[in-house]
């Protein structure tokens, strides 16, 4: 809360509009609160937000003391607070607590809560915590512990907590980006990879960190790749290397709970969608781990292994991505009116999209086949009114439209769902126009 009222982005994504309304209308009196004053300046000079700020609530002990539950040095909780300012902000955290009467607040959304904890043990059925000491080899004994994080919005977390007597935590912090009409949290199976995801975080990142000197030429392949990694906030080559294999080992663990094929390998495209495009040749690599652990006891006794693929990877890379581009599905065409008309005719009640290759009607994880959302101009200039619907043949789809004259209007179509029957996804598409007086 304090990150939203100090303007991080990361942390106004506001999918539940009427409990970060209650935020917005409860918290904005202490909008200058030293509290979020110091955040505001860490996130301006020293770049902290997205995991550094859940890094270190996850190491204070509960309200209202908030204090360091382990030492505080220039990298824990995070090099992007740095030893003084985490040690400063903590402080100045439990003076928020105090000055905001933050009990209250809590006490009076308790049943929302409970509500959110509810609806979320139906993802909890097929989530399988033996898995991690299975696949990862990792003898250590930790706490796994999953929190809901309920102003998160889209974004999710998984860090980890070694205690001085070295026990471990390993977190799976969720957002919550689905809402019913009355604007509270609802919850699917949907959610489960990303539960996995975060904790894989905890074994992942320890491993690779024993061998970073060994990814020197993951840099050169982040360079292909650092526009599509830097919108998800993923700012170095590092960062890449074990997100790659964070999300490889998801797609292993639902390759172990029997999910069908083409569920894995629309987890595969999905990935190579957004920048892992060498997504299909690591999880066949981690195959290779699997099958092969006398050699390989341990996760992080591969990671020599998946350095020399990274190396083989560099400098293909560029065939690689073409590769992948070429597969992919793209828009041809849009009618009665082109992409980007300034004098498009109000009238119009219908807009046809073209690609170049078959659409699979089923695709996306609700198995409707497309996915839009709303363009640069937001919610009041989405002109889309009604289901869209596949035309015959699938190479075109057909957009129920409701336009006003002398208006802009914005929507992208995405890859989430746009997708060809055997799983290669739609380039990002945005298409914008507007209409004549």
């Amino acid at each position: 809360i304090v990150f939203r009222l100090a303007g991080n982005s990361e942390y106004n994504m506001s999918p539940l509009k009427t409990y970060t309304a209650d935020i917005d209308a409860y918290f904005s009196p202490y909008k200058d609160h030293p509290a979020v004053t110091l955040a505001r300046k860490l996130a301006s000079e020293r770049d902290v937000g997205f995991d550094a700020v859940m890094g270190l609530a996850v190491r204070l002990s509960p309200p209202p003391t908030l204090k360091p539950v382990v030492a505080f040095t220039d990298d824990v909780p995070d090099a992007r607070f740095g030893k003084d300012n985490a040690i400063l902000f903590a402080q100045r955290l439990a003076d928020f607590y105090r000055d905001t009467h933050f009990e209250k607040f809590l006490a009076a959304h308790q049943a929302f809560y409970h509500l959110a904890e509810d609806r979320f043990r139906v993802v909890l059925n097929d989530l399988d915590l033996n898995w991690y000491k299975s696949f990862y080899g990792d003898v250590r004994t930790g706490q796994y512990l999953l929190i809901l994080g309920m102003n998160n919005g889209g974004g999710n977390y998984g860090p980890r907590v070694v205690w001085p007597d070295g026990h471990e935590e390993f977190f799976s912090i969720i957002g919550c980006w689905t809402q019913d009409d009355s604007e509270n949290p609802t919850y699917s199976t949907d959610y489960l990879p990303t539960i996995i995801h975060e904790f894989n975080h905890s074994f992942v990142n320890p491993a690779f960190d024993e061998h970073k000197s060994e990814f020197a030429s993951a840099r050169q392949v982040y360079e292909h790749v650092a526009d599509k990694m830097g919108a998800q906030a993923y700012g170095n080559s590092d960062t890449m290397v074990f997100e790659s294999l964070v999300r490889a080992a998801v797609i292993q663990y639902m390759e172990s709970r029997g999910h069908k094929s083409s569920e894995i390998q629309r987890l595969i495209r999905g990935e190579q969608s957004i920048g892992f495009v060498w997504m299909d040749e690591l999880v066949e690599l981690l195959h290779q781990y699997s099958s092969q652990r006398a050699h390989y006891p341990t996760f992080e006794s591969f990671m020599p292994v998946v350095a020399q693929f990274y190396r083989s990877l560099a400098p293909r890379i560029t065939e690689t991505i073409a590769s992948f581009h070429l597969r992919c599905v793209h828009v041809t065409g849009m009618r009665p009116f082109p992409n980007h008309s300034q004098n498009a005719e109000p009238a119009i009640k219908e807009l046809v999209i073209t690609f170049d290759k078959p659409l699979d009607p089923q695709a996306g994880p609700r198995h409707h086949g497309y996915s839009i959302s709303l363009g640069p101009d937001g919610e009041e200039h989405f002109p889309i009114s009604g289901t869209p619907e596949f035309l015959p043949g699938n190479l075109s789809i057909k957009l129920p439209v409701a336009l006003k004259p002398d208006w802009d209007y914005s929507f992208v179509l995405t890859p989430l769902a746009f997708a060809s029957p055997v799983g290669y996804p739609l380039e990002t598409y945005t298409i914008s126009f507007k209409t004549k007086r």
